[in-house]
């Protein structure tokens, strides 16, 4: 009931708004005689509106059109002339009250809508139309003699002509910026959709990544127990902590069955290209961009990060990738200043693939520098809490490094930065897609604030 009463104001808000324009495109007229009769604007516009909203009733516009048109002329006659009466005033308006009147009839009876796809016939019916409308007018008018006959029907056949032209044009025109906004439109929302779903898929890599390290996890702990039972068993004694670390691979392993299913769940909806194996070093940025942005979010830091790659090939050691360059990118973050600078890097020398994440932080003195990768070692801790860090960060790089066949260096200067960087060698790193050479494709530079 509500959408009814809403659609019904909406169409005689319409209807209201078509009637004053057209009144109001009417004061725009030229008098081709030395009389009140004029050309004028007000029946152009009327036209357009009524091809351009097809909801418009003709009758009922053009009759309301007509009435506020003939009533704004006697309000002016009777104001601009003090001699004039009103009844003169209403004789003189009359006619153009009987102009769009026909002219409405005329556009109802010839079905001047129908033609829209016969550009000709509609100027032609239109032309027409406009005609026998001001015949009409002018037959009220009392304005045929012999001697102006030709001169009339000469104006008003080139007038019919030129406002029918107008009209067809003012409606393609308006119809056609009408379809760019709603172009405008739809592609501002498709690129909010596509917005969204890429941080979808940047949310579903993460829950894959982790995903992976929950079955490792629970691999350790199920090991751990064997270990301990077999312990328990040499020592002929029972053993507490073997069930303990039972346990936990059992709860794990239920945590894991939950987590599998959303995460499948949201494949299912991002398939095909959750499910590729391999991603480039570009899609890899960017991944690690929107996770840094949503850190970034919740920190009163204003850090800038600048991301830059040289070769966007395609590797199937993503998720080791992601680990190192995100613990490293956070380690820059939690050690730079308020307004710090971080550039992260990509370039290929040879056979290595270089990473590197460089920071203008306060820097790390020369014997701290092997002790940062000692698991548990660290300087940070949380100003909020005052609880250390963990220390596992680094330690996870190094490990993450060599297992990947790298190695990992640190230069450091004190009150000026610092500067990791990951040497990796390509064989371990480049898988080759269909289609696609291991020549990389360069990019411009990308800026994250």
């Amino acid at each position: 009931m509500f959408t009814l009463r809403r659609k019904k104001y909406a169409q005689y808000y319409l209807l209201l708004n078509t009637v004053f324009l057209v009144a109001l495109t009417s004061a725009l007229s030229v008098h081709p005689f030395d009389n009140h009769f004029r050309f004028t604007f007000g029946v152009t516009m009327l036209s357009i509106l009524l091809l351009y909203f097809p909801r418009l009733p003709v009758i009922t516009t053009a009759s309301l059109s007509a009435v506020l048109i003939m009533g704004s002329r006697v309000l002016f006659y009777t104001v601009a002339d003090s001699d004039t009466t009103l009844y003169k005033s209403l004789m003189l308006s009359l006619p153009a009250l009987c102009y769009y009147i026909i002219f409405g009839l005329g556009f109802q009876v010839f079905r001047i809508r129908s033609n829209l796809r016969n550009i000709p016939v509609m100027i032609l019916k239109l032309s027409f139309i406009d005609f026998v409308s001001n015949l009409v007018e002018l037959y009220f008018r009392h304005t045929f003699s012999i001697s102006e006959s030709v001169g009339f029907f000469t104006s008003l056949v080139g007038v019919a002509v030129f406002r029918s032209i107008l009209t067809a044009y003012g409606y393609y025109a308006l119809k056609q910026y009408r379809m760019f906004i709603m172009a405008e439109d739809r592609l501002k929302r498709y690129t909010q959709l596509v917005m969204v779903f890429a941080k979808i898929k940047t949310e579903l890599y993460f829950l894959q990544k982790s995903s992976q390290d929950i079955e490792q996890v629970m691999e350790e702990s199920f090991l751990l127990f064997q270990e301990l039972d077999t312990l328990a068993l040499e020592f002929k004694k029972i053993n507490p902590s073997s069930e303990r670390a039972l346990k936990i691979a059992k709860d794990i392993h239920e945590v894991k069955k939950d987590y599998y299913r959303v995460v499948k769940g949201i494949e299912d909806v991002v398939t095909p290209s959750a499910k590729e194996s391999g991603m480039n070093i570009s899609e890899i940025f960017y991944i690690i961009e929107q996770n840094t942005v949503r850190f970034l979010n919740v920190d009163t830091k204003k850090i800038r990060i600048i991301y830059k790659y040289d070769d966007d090939f395609v590797t199937d050691k993503h998720y080791m990738l992601v680990s190192i360059l995100n613990n490293l990118i956070i380690n820059a973050i939690e050690v730079c200043g308020e307004y710090g600078v971080i550039i992260v890097s990509q370039i290929r020398t040879g056979d290595q693939v270089i990473f590197s994440v460089e920071d203008n932080g306060h820097g790390i003195p020369d014997e701290d520098i092997e002790l940062i990768f000692v698991p548990g070692y660290s300087t940070k801790y949380s100003e909020t809490t005052g609880k250390m860090s963990t220390g596992l960060g680094l330690a996870h790089v190094k490990n993450l490094t060599e297992m990947l066949g790298g190695t990992l260096r640190v230069d450091s200067q004190i009150g000026r930065g610092t500067k990791f960087s990951v040497f990796l060698p390509f064989s371990k790193l480049f898988e080759e897609r269909p289609g696609q050479g291991n020549s990389g494709r360069k990019l411009a530079n990308r800026e994250l604030h």
